[in-house]
């Protein structure tokens, strides 16, 4: 193919203040810089946006270098190698094409029936995330009720669904009713409780009558206290997304030590690093799942790179439902 002399970036124009704003990105035009020694070059198709990304804003991300006002912003993608069409996995950050190392790549593939852009949701960090939360830390089993927050996210919507497939009663907590609804009927909650209706609380008790006995928390600190105050003995908790501190609003997340105790509940903090020894066995799992159709994908799917900003935003702000993705260039 002929390649371009030049293509479009994104960069962080300044440090976010809260949650992000467009106004913290520009789009640049830049030299098409060739690749080095071990690299390939790479051109974006579909772009994945991540919670993580607002960690490398402020240096804060366990995995990624900090990003400074002028640099590239961070993300994975599907890409297709320019010399030989591979469709493959690659970090090529927030522009049109990339020249990155060729050890870092890896296949880009997915079972019969099952779209490439799954490799960027449930089966990629996303639903590692929920798998490693689900079947190594909440360890539901037949009749536990498990309640997850951010329930029609990349991770919330995996992680209902293979709880609900290990034999839970999944509660999800979602931020409205269209939200909730969709819970429901695309990812097969036994119910939904809307965290901006004010009576939220007093729905959650009807909805977990007999306590909540497993909890996936990537809300707000009054959505963990709420879902804490209703926890069954011996339960599990786990903290896999604090957005107020991840956009840096609001005060810290306090645990509460006499309920823990009263309850004997474990909490688990978690990083999905930790986790890669997981990744064939959920490979192989999660695919067949979807494969049959078992475990549902919902995709929040923007056009062009210049979308790439203001979908961050309404991803950090809570209003993304299902995975984000920014197709980038036609497939």
């Amino acid at each position: 193919m002929t390649l371009p002399a030049t293509q479009r970036r994104i960069v962080l124009a300044r440090c976010p203040e809260g949650v992000p704003a467009p106004a913290d990105f520009r789009v640049e035009t830049v030299g098409l810089v060739p690749p080095g020694p071990g690299e390939v070059l790479v051109r974006t198709v579909d772009l994945s946006l991540d919670p993580y990304i607002r960690g490398t804003l402020t240096g804060r991300d366990l995995g990624h270098p900090p990003v400074r006002p002028g640099d590239l912003v961070p993300g994975r993608a599907i890409a297709r190698v320019v010399d030989t069409g591979e469709w493959v996995v690659a970090e090529t950050g927030w522009q049109e094409y990339a020249a990155v190392p060729a050890a870092s790549l890896r296949p880009a593939t997915t079972p019969p029936g099952v779209p490439r852009t799954a490799v960027l949701g449930a089966l990629g960090s996303p639903g590692l995330t929920a798998y490693a939360t689900v079947t190594r830390l909440l360890r539901p089993t037949v009749g536990d009720t498990v309640v997850v927050s951010s329930a029609t996210g990349g991770v919330g919507g995996v992680a209902g669904q293979l709880a609900a497939l290990a034999g839970a009663r999944t509660v999800a907590i979602a931020g409205g009713p269209e939200k909730c609804r969709i819970a429901v009927e695309r990812f097969g909650y036994a119910a939904a409780v809307d965290r901006h209706d004010p009576s939220w609380t007093e729905a959650l008790t009807a909805a977990c009558p007999d306590g909540v006995d497993g909890y996936l928390h990537m809300a707000g600190r009054a959505v963990l206290d709420g879902v804490l105050d209703r926890l069954a003995v011996g339960a599990r908790v786990v903290l896999c997304g604090l957005p107020e501190h991840a956009n840096e609003v609001g005060g810290q997340t306090v645990l509460p030590a006499g309920l823990l105790m009263r309850t004997r509940a474990v909490v688990h903090g978690f990083v999905v690093y930790d986790h890669e020894d997981l990744r064939p066995r959920f490979t192989r799992r999660v695919g067949a799942l979807v494969a049959d159709g078992r475990l549902r994908l919902l995709e929040d799917v923007h056009e062009g790179l210049d979308a790439a900003p203001a979908a961050f935003c309404r991803l950090m702000a809570g209003r993304n439902v299902g995975k984000a993705i920014v197709r980038v260039a036609p497939e």
